[in-house]
């Protein structure tokens, strides 16, 4: 009986200590590289991944274009050069008589246009390019969130999987113990060969479900290293000594928060810009109806084979310079400008649905976050009532047991009914953080609560 009340006892502190070490976070194993955390994570997905380093182009992209609107607006220069041997009829270019005789000449030219007024197209344009370049940038910050959030949410997969095969090491460790006792008894003739058989068999069940969250754990890491696009023989460990303060009964107003997140979040900033460039576009479109004024410049001179002066000379002597206005009025285009107009109007039209939509989303995304955080709270606390109530009475079949006012089958059904309850706290427990973490970067618009 001294025998039985010692074993006992020391496993009663075995699953003690073993659930509490998982409670505060999964560590069961010491893991020999370098541990990464979730910031780590975060700051290397931004270096690395594909469809955010594509964002960045783009900005690169609509910066040159907004350069390009720019230099639009600035006269244009242009030289060439014409070099003709004639043959038969032609014009002899030192005294414009007809000539039959082959005749060699070369001119060169330099001539400038510049638009004085086009409608407003051109300052549209820029206007036009800002705009996009803004949305792009936009567009990247969307991005990079929507990477922190399939980061996060990979993260505490691992963390959530590490815990359940620590919780099945504890219990494979503790069904081995049992084994271990019950065939010393059943050596010296104090228990029947069968529940010895029967606590085997429970650990071999114990040491499947071991191998099988095993298996799930090392599939959450796959992910999480596919996510971050590390190579297949890079170490890679999650580093879970990282405490997260549990913030419980806090209150949160829906209108308040997306007053707030409607004015700083990216992706109605970039519908913003959006709109913007949908309102210059249709500018740049009624443009097309108004008369163009342009004025042209140029400069020109000549070399004709039939005349004695020198090459130089000649270029001296033939130099040609003009200047000129140029008037465009459109009358009728065959309704191309009209129709580009319309088809503008209905663009902006459908951009203000879309930025009109893009809010109720985000409401409805804050909405739904504040509800899932409650949900949350609500869970992680029956989740630690039941701990509680499942440590006591694995706490009491235990002393029963010692008495022996309780059987192995009355102490393995508690032992399980702690174990669930373990993984039902931590999972709670990690769904409530990451639950948090959302809602406060809805509040602020960055991510630096994970840092």
């Amino acid at each position: 009986m001294y025998r039985i009340t010692i074993f006992f006892e020391n496993a009663w502190w075995f699953i003690l200590a073993s659930f509490i070490l998982t409670l505060l976070w999964p560590t069961s194993q010491i893991q020999a590289q370098e541990s990464w955390k979730i910031s780590d994570c975060i700051d290397y997905a931004m270096e690395n991944n594909l469809d955010l380093n594509m964002k960045y182009n783009n900005i690169e992209s609509q910066e040159v274009s907004l350069k390009e609107s720019k230099a639009n607006i600035l006269p244009n220069l242009n030289f060439g050069s014409n070099l003709e041997l004639n043959f038969g009829r032609n014009v002899d270019g030192n005294d414009n008589s007809v000539t039959y005789d082959p005749t060699l000449s070369q001119n060169y030219y330099l001539n400038s246009s510049f638009t004085l007024f086009q409608g407003m197209v051109k300052k549209n344009g820029i206007r036009f390019s800002k705009y996009l370049l803004k949305a792009s940038e936009q567009g990247a910050e969307v991005e990079k969130n929507q990477l922190v959030f399939k980061i996060l949410s990979s993260y505490y997969t691992v963390l959530y999987s590490q815990g359940l095969r620590d919780v099945a090491e504890s219990q494979v460790g503790l069904s081995k113990m049992q084994f271990d006792r019950m065939q010393k008894l059943v050596e010296v003739g104090k228990e029947s060969p069968i529940t010895a058989q029967d606590l085997e068999s429970q650990w071999a069940s114990d040491r499947l479900s071991l191998t099988k969250a095993q298996n799930q754990y090392n599939k959450t890491i796959l992910e999480l290293k596919q996510l971050l696009r590390l190579k297949v023989e890079q170490s890679f460990a999650i580093d879970t000594n990282t405490t997260q303060e549990l913030i419980l009964n806090a209150s949160n107003n829906v209108d308040s928060i997306f007053i707030r997140a409607k004015d700083i979040l990216p992706q109605l900033k970039q519908q913003q810009m959006l709109l913007g460039a949908s309102e210059k576009n249709l500018a740049i479109a009624k443009g097309g109806v108004y008369p163009s004024l342009n004025m042209n410049a140029g400069y020109s001179t000549g070399f004709y084979d039939q005349n004695s002066l020198t090459y130089g000379k000649q270029l001296e002597e033939n130099q040609n310079q003009w200047v000129g206005l140029s008037l465009r009025v459109p009358i009728y285009n065959r309704a191309v400008v009209s129709s580009d107009i319309k088809r503008k109007r209905i663009a902006l039209k459908d951009q203000k649905l879309l930025f009109e939509k893009q809010k109720e989303a985000l409401y409805i995304e804050i909405w739904n976050a504040i509800e899932d955080l409650q949900s949350a709270e609500k869970e992680y606390q029956s989740s630690q009532e039941l701990h509680d109530f499942s440590e006591l009475s694995l706490k009491n079949v235990t002393k029963k047991l010692e008495k022996g006012l309780a059987n192995t089958t009355e102490f393995e059904t508690a032992k399980q009914r702690y174990i669930s309850a373990q993984a039902n706290l931590l999972k709670s427990k990690l769904v409530y953080v990451m639950r948090y973490q959302m809602l406060t970067f809805y509040q602020t618009a960055n991510w630096n609560h994970l840092y």
